[in-house]
């Protein structure tokens, strides 16, 4: 299968390498990671005992609190309005 219009970059988080594809700039991609890689980081120094995969989980729902307090503070669309209701 072929990513015709895709971009590829390597980011690291946590010390390990992902391959990312997307049709965002390889720039973009990056920055993505390093936010990713500091949020992790940040709550793996909090967390002293608590495994990757538990701070991936944490950082995941970190993410989507984010997400979610931006969608409510202003829909993109009448359709995200409406999904907000």
């Amino acid at each position: 299968m072929e990513d015709k219009g895709k971009n590829r970059v390597a980011v690291y988080i946590m010390g390990e390498e992902y391959i990312l594809r997307g049709s965002s700039s390889t720039e973009e991609m990056e920055h993505v990671g390093r936010y990713v890689d500091n949020l992790m980081r940040k709550l793996s120094e909090s967390n002293h005992q608590m495994s990757r995969q538990r701070i991936a989980v944490l950082a995941a729902l970190n993410l989507a609190d984010e997400l979610l307090r931006l969608k409510q503070e202003k829909p993109r669309t009448a359709d995200e309005a409406k999904d907000m209701e």
